[in-house]
């Protein structure tokens, strides 16, 4: 009798298991993002997250999609395309952002990258009608928090935030602003719902009070998201555009930027965000085509805690350096304190360049990297190739086959072979000339050291500039 109720409490208990682990893989199920996987084909799990249109009416916006794997693969757009896309490297898949939705890029046998490049016209305010351009990457992961520390709320800007949710559970997420003076909050912000699926876009502007210093914390109560920084702005006596960026997920202690200028007809400024407890202490390093460019006024700067200081370089330099060109920045953490660093340079007056540009910096340094498109039509192109290291690195540069959805093998231009970067500068390497440039991404791989890539464009007919830093880490494909 006794071993018949043994048996029998063990059958219950083996049953309760069972309806346990239906339970979990039934929750698991629902927890996850759907994904599409053709068959034969080993998919590689690392999908690109990208940004819808930044309005309704009076914004267009263009994704681009690229890889460096040696063989044609099956690239899905999640909910844009009903089927998988081939794609090899040298191709470039590019299509019209129309819906609301965010988009999931996924490449099944290898990783693909993907940027959006956007145009706005829209009025600011009693400022007037802006137009502008700005592009920025997709995201690779999303995050609890996200980090914009350039920005701000004065009555000629309109500061948005494009926030992405991928999964299929509604996120909720809570904005708070940090300044020169510490942190404030908006109740407006404080509890702003992302269905899932879906895309919301915050406006700083209607939350936050009009000061000239507005860097942006995001974070996730619950769930994970996405998040874009959309400003367009026509100050009074400075050139007006569009800024575009990918946000930071994370402070660090090292920050790249490639691409800056100071000049008579450009300013260049690195925005640096403390959202620790702790007081940061950061130095700023600059270099030239040339030469390294030293002051002390841009060594062991305080950031104080849940604040914001932005750095004006030309007002940084020694008069004799006011007029130094392009320039390469690296922002470094002297006491162990992460934070996060934006550049953004504005031209002005007359000249090639005129707009807006800004970049939340990169904190990688890698041998491979591809380069998306910042226009597809620009009258200028600019790739930037940064050296921080204290080896020479030699660099070789390939052109994708532009917007044409047939596979074609990359260019690689003589002149675009073997450049050598020194180390602790940078070079420019312009594509004006090479036609098939336009629209394309650009392989970059380096030897010997690790470099850092990134790429401006200007488009005349907008009076706006564009760039974009570089996603690392994509091999160079067998040819």
């Amino acid at each position: 009798m006794i071993e018949q109720k043994r048996d029998l409490s063990l059958l219950i208990l083996v049953g309760a298991f069972m309806l346990a682990g239906i339970g979990f893989d039934l929750a698991t199920d629902d927890g996850e993002p759907t994904k599409t996987e053709p068959t034969g084909f080993s998919f590689f799990e690392r999908a690109q997250f990208c940004p819808s249109r930044i309005l309704e009416e009076g914004s267009e916006a263009q994704l681009s999609i690229a890889t460096a794997s040696a063989e044609s693969i099956p690239v899905v757009l999640e909910p844009m395309e009903d089927e998988p896309l081939e794609l090899s490297a040298g191709s470039t898949l590019t299509r019209q952002l129309e819906a609301t939705e965010p988009v999931a890029a996924e490449g099944f046998g290898s990783p693909v990258a993907g940027a959006t490049s956007h145009f706005v016209e829209s009025r600011v305010g009693r400022s007037g009608v802006v137009e502008g351009t700005g592009a920025g990457n997709c995201a690779t992961d999303a995050s609890q928090d996200w980090y914009f520390p350039s920005g701000d709320s004065s009555v000629a800007t309109d500061y948005r935030l494009i926030i992405a949710n991928p999964f299929p559970d509604e996120a909720v997420v809570q904005i708070s602003f940090m300044t020169s003076g510490g942190e404030e909050t908006s109740a407006q912000l404080s509890e702003v719902a992302v269905p899932a699926g879906d895309v919301e876009v915050a406006s700083v502007s209607d939350a936050a009070i009009p000061q000239d210093l507005l860097s942006v914390r995001l974070h996730s109560a619950r769930g994970r998201v996405v998040a874009w920084k959309a400003l367009w702005t026509k100050p009074e006596g400075e050139a007006s555009g569009l800024e575009f960026t990918l946000g930071a997920p994370a402070p660090a202690t090292e920050w790249y930027f490639p691409a800056g200028e100071v000049r008579d007809r450009a300013r260049q400024a690195i925005t640096v965000m403390n959202p620790n407890e702790e007081e940061s202490s950061v130095s700023v390093s600059l270099s030239t085509n040339e030469e390294p460019v030293q002051s002390s006024k841009l060594l062991e700067i305080a950031i104080a805690p849940q604040s914001s200081k932005r750095l004006v370089i030309p007002d940084r330099l020694d008069e004799k350096m006011g007029n130094v060109g392009g320039i390469s920045a690296v922002v470094s953490v002297d006491n162990g304190v992460p934070v996060v660093a934006e550049s953004t340079t504005v031209f002005s007056g007359e000249g090639s360049l005129t707009g807006r540009m800004t970049e939340v910096g990169s904190t990688t340094v890698s041998d491979s990297w591809l380069v998306a498109p910042p226009s597809g039509e620009p009258t200028s192109d600019l790739l930037v190739l940064q050296n921080p290291t204290t080896e020479e690195a030699t660099v070789n540069v390939s052109i994708y086959g532009g917007r044409s959805d047939e596979g074609s093998e990359p260019v690689s231009p003589g002149n675009f072979q073997d450049i050598t970067v020194p180390p602790g500068l940078r070079v420019s390497v312009s594509l004006e000339d090479i036609a098939v440039s336009r629209g394309s991404w650009l392989e970059v791989v380096a030897t010997g050291s690790e470099v850092v890539a990134e790429r401006l464009t200007f488009n005349e007919s907008r009076s706006d500039v564009s760039s974009v830093m570089g996603q690392p880490d994509f091999g160079s494909p067998i040819r």
